[in-house]
């Protein structure tokens, strides 16, 4: 479901604010506080808007697809 597609995109993202560097939590699937700071931190230095959430624009810029 919906719910599953939506874990599989939040690990693709974690995975990627790893490599960049911002991220050192868990790859859990899941947007805990963790992941708000290091998306806020990535947001930040990319000059994409600080939500600390994932947008398009942040898919877009990190190259994380949002189909499965």
């Amino acid at each position: 479901g919906r719910s599953e597609l939506f874990k599989t995109i939040v690990k693709r993202v974690q995975i990627a604010l790893l490599a960049h560097g911002v991220f050192k939590g868990a790859i859990d699937g899941d947007v805990g506080p963790a992941t708000r700071k290091a998306l806020r931190t990535y947001q930040g230095k990319h000059g994409l808007k600080q939500t600390g959430t994932i947008t398009p624009e942040t898919l877009d810029s990190l190259k994380v697809p949002s189909t499965p």
